[in-house]
């Protein structure tokens, strides 16, 4: 158990009905079911009396089951705004009454629980499963090498020549047979939240928060731009540069962390490219976006590290955006 610690969605979804009871006047909680029944959160946090028209909107997503310290890290955040205190006693880091008065704070706190749920750890923490198994529970494992299956956008059990011998934690079902990866394709509980809540009220700074291994480097956190940041307009260029350099700055006054401090748009190529500029695209033309790395199941980073460093991303985010 690590103090201060809630990913699984069942306490997730517990710790939503708490802040539903107490604290009505600042947290609204949405969902909807995905396609394997879990309830998939928008939260929002605000002072519902304050005038929405000229505050700050922010939305913070979390797109991948098998990594599950952004959201052990917007509980926390949450907790600390509704609260005064993270939920293991710590003092808030926000000046509450400003926030909750200039913000509107959406968080897709968990976009695919039903994968979650399935990991076989609470947290990625390096001392149970190899680089090679961790990836293996991610995206499944190949038949003939016992190794990491493949990664696509969109993928139907029926289709498929091989399929894995264990279905990978990242994929979410989305029909009886098809599984998408969140974060690549349009009919993921992610994109069908982030276009739902758009029509309602476009916002002005989105963070994306997922973890990586980190390997072969001595470095655990990194901000990385989108993808098609050369097709951004140069407001929008200008803009995630600044934030990204806050967040940066965030980290390196917290204990355990290591940045990379060079703030630059994500390096992919090929395929994998190609998935991300056309999810993305009709947001990341018309939004500043940034994703925020923290290493995932290595020794070097413990879990309470992995929490803390999504916590600090979120807070230099809306401090940033408050400035």
């Amino acid at each position: 158990m690590i103090p201060g610690w809630i990913s699984r969605p069942d306490k997730v979804d517990a710790q939503v009905a708490e802040w539903s009871e107490n604290f009505p006047h600042a947290f609204t909680a949405e969902s909807f079911p995905q396609y394997a029944g879990r309830p998939v959160w928008a939260l929002s946090v605000t002072d519902k009396c304050a005038s929405s028209e000229r505050k700050k909107r922010i939305l913070i997503d979390k797109p991948h089951a098998h990594e599950p310290a952004p959201i052990a890290g917007q509980v926390n955040v949450i907790n600390m705004l509704l609260t005064g205190e993270s939920l293991d006693g710590r003092p808030t880091e926000f000046d509450n009454d400003r926030v909750l008065h200039d913000c509107l704070i959406t968080f897709l706190i968990d976009a695919n629980p039903q994968g979650t749920a399935s990991a076989p750890v609470e947290c990625w923490d390096g001392s149970k499963y190899t680089n090679d198994e961790f990836w293996a529970w991610m995206r499944g494992v190949d038949p003939d090498t016992g190794l990491m299956w493949k990664r696509v956008d969109l993928w139907d059990d029926t289709k498929e020549e091989k399929l894995p011998t264990r279905y990978g934690i990242v994929y979410e079902q989305v029909s009886e047979h098809e599984y998408v990866e969140p974060n690549r394709h349009h009919r993921s509980s992610l994109f069908r939240w982030l276009y739902k809540l758009w029509d309602r009220y476009p916002w002005d700074w989105m963070l994306s928060l997922h973890q990586t291994e980190f390997v072969n480097s001595d470095r655990n956190c990194m901000v990385i731009m989108p993808c098609a940041y050369d097709e951004q307009p140069p407001q929008i260029q200008q803009a995630e540069g600044a934030w990204g350099e806050a967040v940066v700055a965030a980290w390196q006054n917290l204990e355990g962390a290591r940045p990379i401090e060079k703030v630059e748009p994500l390096n992919y190529t090929g395929e994998q490219r190609d998935y991300l500029v056309r999810a993305w695209r009709d947001f990341s033309s018309r939004v500043p976006m940034l994703t925020s790395e923290i290493q995932n199941n290595s020794p070097t980073t413990p879990p309470f590290v992995q929490m803390r460093l999504n916590e600090v991303a979120v807070r230099a985010t809306i401090e940033h955006a408050l400035a």
